[in-house]
Formats: C-alpha cells, structure tokens, sequence
C-alpha cells in the first residue's frame, strides 16, 4: 500500500488549519539524568614534541566498518517503512543563476586513506585541524602544514578507534578533538574527547576519558558533538545515555574532577540514527550561559509512528551545580513532503565503472547543524540527503532554515525557508551547511553517478534571494576519478565550519576518490563576499544585487601562548576605549587605553591568573564583553 502524500500549496493550507502551525509541545517524558566523574585525563607532551604517525594504508579498511553499525538503524525491517512512490515537491531542477567562479580561498588535500575515512575537521583563528579514522593533522590556512600527521592514540594512548570529532571552540580559543572508544572487555565503552591547552593546536591537550558502560544497544556510535557556552553536548547512535554534556569549564581548565550528564531521548522521537544533530554555535553574537541548547531530527511519515513529515526541536537544559539535565520535545515543525528513505541494504548512490553503491546515509541531519545568532534573530542551519524523484535513483540536499525571532533563545522555532538541492540527474549527499555574517549561505557536499566519480561541489545563495532557491551555480572543489569498490561505506561524516577570524568564510572537508581508486579527503574554504572583486576595506561587505550591511563591532580574546592574552577586534565605534580583564569577582585586575587603530593589543598575564575572567571594551560608544579562559 502507498502512503497517499500531500504536497505544494494544498500542503501548506493543511499543515495550518490542522496542525496550528508548529507550536506542538511534546514533553511528556521527564527522562533521567546522572553526573557521572570522568574516569582518567592526563596532560599530553605537545603535539609539535610528538613522533610523527606512520601512514596509513591506501586500501586500509577501518575496524569500525562492520555490519552491525548499520543493524542500529530503527527499521532493519523492511515492512515498517511505507513505500513513496512520488517525486520531491519542492526540488530545484536548474543550476543558480549568480556567477561562483572566484569565490575559491584555498583548496588541498588533507589526510588520506581508510574505508571509511570519517573525514572532520574545523578551522581557528590561525589553523585548519583536520582528523579522521585512526589520524589528525594541523594545517596552516594558507594549506601548508603546521604539523606532521600524528596517531589519535598520540592523546589518549592505546585507545585508538574511531569516528573522530574536531570543533573549534571560539568561545575559549581552544581546541576539541574526540572519538569514541572500544573496550575489548565489553564494559568500559565511552567517549574520549581532548581539549588544547592554549590556542596553539600543536601544543598539548587535557586528554579526558569518560565511561559509557556497555549493554547491547548502549555503545555510543556515530556520535554527533556541539559547541555551546556552558558544555559540549552529544549525541550517539545508542538506545540510552545518547545525550550526553560534558563539563567545559572544568576541562578547558585541566580539571582531573571534570563530570558529563548523561540523559537519554525521548522514545516518542523516531529515528533511523538516533545521532540526533546537535547545535553548533558560531558567530560573533554567542548564546549565552542561560540560553537552552537545541537538537534537531527529521521524521519522515513514512516510518512508523510518524504521521506528517516535519522536524523534532529538542530542548536540553543542564545545572552543573545541582548536576542535572532534562531533555525534551519542544515543538513540531511541518516541512513539505520528504522521501528520507532508500534501500534497506544501504546500497544506494552510483558509480560509474562498478556495481558498488554508496550509502546514502538517509533519514538524519548531517553534521552540522550551525546555531547562529544574530541582533534580531537566531538561526538553525540543517540539511539532510533525501530520495528526489521516488525511484532511489537520484539523491539531493533538502536543506533548512529555521528561525527565532527576535533572538529569543527560549522562543518558539519556525521555518523560515526550506529547498531541495538537485538540478540534474546527479547524486547529491553528505551535505553541510552555514550562515555567514552577512546572512549568505554557503552548502558543500559529495557527488556521484553511473557517469560521475565521487567528488565535492558547493553552492550557496545571498541573504536577500528568493527564498528556497541555492542561487550561486554549483562549483566543483574536486573531481573524482575512480570508484569505490571496497565497501559501500563513504565518508560517513563532512564538516562545514565558519572561519572565526572574519565570519564570512566557509571551510568544508570531505571524501572524493583519487585517479588510484584511493579515497582521499580534500579540504577547502570559500566566501562569497569577494565575489566580482568586492572587498571590506571600507568596514562593510557589500552583497552582490543587495544592499550594502556594515558589520557590526566585535573582538576575540584569546592565548597564543601561556604568558600572554591578546585582544583583536573590528568595527569599534570609538577612536580610543579601553579593555578591561575583570575576574569572577568582579575585581578589576588590569585596564589599558587602547586606540581603535591599532587592530590588536598583547597583555602579559601575571602568574596568579589561572581561571575563567571577562574581557570588556569600553568606550563611549562600545561595551563588549566575553568569557576568557586562561591557562
């Protein structure tokens, strides 16, 4: 039987007189939550001290690549998916009509091999930090290296296994590489996570291990991680203690004490992973300590249990102090009909030369979903792969942006644009997305066909373009030239990050296949403000077809090494102003008079400064402030 399916306009006047909108409140469930003390952290040498790693193999494949992986989707059985049969309704089938042409920064190879690669990687204020099953590197912006290739066992040793994580926390100035860790015994499962000391990603990390023990269904896989101002939240592909916080301050601060709260989903929320997408705060307007962190998951009315196609908002609130968290479902949000399903094999994406397919990996928000905030609205930015025409032969983005206006961190979420990505007969998955600071978009993902390699493309679209439409046409970073015939397993993670040094470039890794039938991982970055030969020198970007925005006052605090803090900042109204370092007292330990000409001023910390301060500008015109972690 074929689900009937309501679509386009019709779809939306029901969606309104039925459902009220999206306001649906689901917190029915009040699930459990337990502090639990990490289990061990040791202070690594410095990376740059390190030997280096050997390479890994070209045609290596990974341990984690086992069958069981893919028996944690919730419908191995084929009958609880109903079949769809229609094409998407709201796919855009023609390239964009803006030139992209010189909106290229930088475009490399990052590490290589393994099957799959699990490819992850952010960028700083002066680095890229790349890493992937079994490896990482440190990268130069300019794509030259910073550092030789080390072993993920070089910060948690003998603990190497896979799915790694990097973010760049820009609240801190610091670094988070994670992965999961196997226990051979089958009761000490966890998350292992390590977090720079200083800015520098080449110095040394807190490496931190937390338990997860183990039943059948607990080990936390696939795990999705999020920045936020007062933890660093996590999902996994586990039946319980699959949203997990850790305790930030504590372990920016080496603190052996450093405690995760463990809760677990709501059951109500349906799934194929139950990797829900965490946020992942970015910008220059940062969610505060009190503000509630959101995840976000895709329900397909095709699987069971779910009755119209939308999206879950998933509140999570935490108190360190009393050592609690809650999670729940905040709303409902309807979104034109959605085909998240492909085959139950998870052989799904063509190659041209081969019979191997690639998996989809349908039915989940990518990583990442970026949480930005601007002055008079918050924004999520998500996508997922989705069945185009109805048939599992062409697979696009369907991509979202959800809104809160009048940046409200408690406000009710709405959907302020949504599109499906696919203008021809090519695949089109493992996608990610952000916002910039000017409000333009920028989508990177991998491509493959019966007559295309696997490769990666990109688009985009302006602030002020007609809603739902990628306006900038499709860019490739790199071709493929082979296939993958190893396993049908690819990339399993891309990463997008918003470059912190300016917020308006994007940085994107992947996986794409070499003329050697090698799988490589190809890292790049681009921008759109440059377009046509536009510049900032004036204080704003001016946007191609629309209004000139001048950007707002902003600045980092950061510690390019254990003596000294530096402030850089842009756009400051006043001539002159001071910076203040006030600690958690409120005691005023140091001020200097600065002039806004000078773009950046060094501090040389006392020894006594170990701790959490704030950093203020002030100035007849100006008052900014943020938390600064000094170590």
């Amino acid at each position: 039987m074929k689900k009937l399916l309501i679509s386009g306009v019709f779809a939306s006047a029901f969606f309104a007189t039925s459902l009220a909108q999206e306001q649906t409140t689901e917190n029915i469930e009040q699930p459990k939550s337990e502090k639990v003390v990490c289990t061990g952290m040791i202070k690594t040498p410095a990376l740059r001290d390190m030997m280096p790693y050997l390479k890994v193999a070209d045609n290596y494949v990974d341990p984690d690549w086992k069958p069981k992986d893919r028996d944690k989707k919730g419908f191995a059985d084929p009958s609880t998916i109903t079949e769809k049969t229609d094409a998407d309704p709201i796919v855009q089938k023609e390239q964009g009509w803006r030139d992209g042409s010189n909106m290229v920064k930088v475009n490399f190879d990052g590490i290589g091999g393994g099957y799959p690669p699990d490819p992850t990687g952010a960028a700083g204020l002066e680095h890229f930090v790349q890493a992937k099953n079994s490896n990482y590197k440190v990268y130069n912006k300019d794509g030259s290296s910073a550092s030789s290739t080390f072993s993920l066992s070089a910060l948690w040793p003998g603990e190497t296994d896979g799915d790694p994580i990097v973010m760049y926390d820009h609240y801190a100035d610091r670094w988070f590489i994670s992965q999961f860790k196997v226990d051979q015994s089958g009761s000490q499962d966890g998350i292992l996570i390590a977090i720079s000391e200083t800015s520098d990603p080449t110095g040394a990390y807190y490496a931190y291990n937390f338990s997860v023990p183990m039943n059948s269904w607990a080990f936390p896989d696939y795990p999705k991680f999020g920045v936020w101002s007062n933890g660093y939240y996590m999902s996994a592909n586990a039946a319980s203690d699959n949203c997990i916080v850790f305790e930030k301050e504590k372990m920016l601060m080496g603190d052996a004490g450093a405690s995760m709260i463990k809760m677990t989903f709501p059951s109500s929320i349906k799934y194929f992973f139950r990797s829900f997408a965490p946020s992942y705060a970015e910008g220059i307007w940062s969610p505060g300590a009190d503000d509630p962190f959101y995840y976000f998951h895709v329900q397909d009315d095709a699987w069971s249990g779910v009755s119209y196609d939308h999206i879950k908002v998933i509140k999570c609130t935490v108190d360190w102090n009393a050592g609690t968290g809650n999670v729940s479902v905040q709303q409902e949000i309807p979104i034109a009909s959605i085909n998240t399903s492909f085959t139950t094999s998870w052989d799904d994406i063509s190659q041209p030369g081969t019979s191997q397919k690639l998996d989809a990996v349908a039915g989940i928000f990518m990583y990442r979903v970026q949480y930005i905030k601007r002055p008079d609205f918050n924004a999520a930015l998500m996508c997922t792969t989705v069945d185009v025409n109805g048939n599992n032969s062409v697979a696009g983005i369907r991509w979202f942006e959800l809104r809160q206006d009048n940046a409200d961190p408690s406000g009710d979420w709405y959907l302020y644009q949504e599109g499906t990505y696919s203008p021809d007969n090519t695949s089109r998955f493992m996608g990610s997305m952000a916002m910039d600071i000017n409000g333009h978009i920028g989508m990177a993902y991998l491509v493959s066909s019966s007559s295309t390699s696997l490769g990666i493309r990109y688009t985009g679209r302006y602030a002020n373009d007609a809603l739902g439409e990628m306006t900038i046409t499709e860019q490739t970073a790199v071709d493929g030239n082979s296939y993958q015939n190893a396993a049908n397993r690819c990339g399993d993670y891309s990463q997008m990050s918003l470059d912190p040094g300016n917020n308006a470039i994007f940085w994107f890794t992947g996986e794409y296949m070499n003329a050697l039938n090698q799988p490589r991982v190809r890292i790049f970055s681009f921008s759109m403000w440059e377009l046509e030969g536009q510049g900032s020198e004036s204080g704003t970007y001016p946007n191609v077809g629309i209004e000139e925005q001048v950007l707002p006052s902003y600045f980092n605090a950061y510690q390019p090494d254990p003596s000294t803090l530096k402030v850089t900042w842009n756009n400051i109204k006043d001539d002159q102003f001071d910076i203040q370092l006030i600690d958690m007292t409120g005691k005023v330990i140091k001020v200097e008079r600065v002039a806004k000409a000078d773009e950046q001023k060094s501090f040389e910390i006392p020894s006594f400064a170990k701790g959490i301060y704030l950093v203020r500008l002030v100035g007849n015109n100006t008052d900014l402030s943020d938390k600064v972690y000094l170590n």
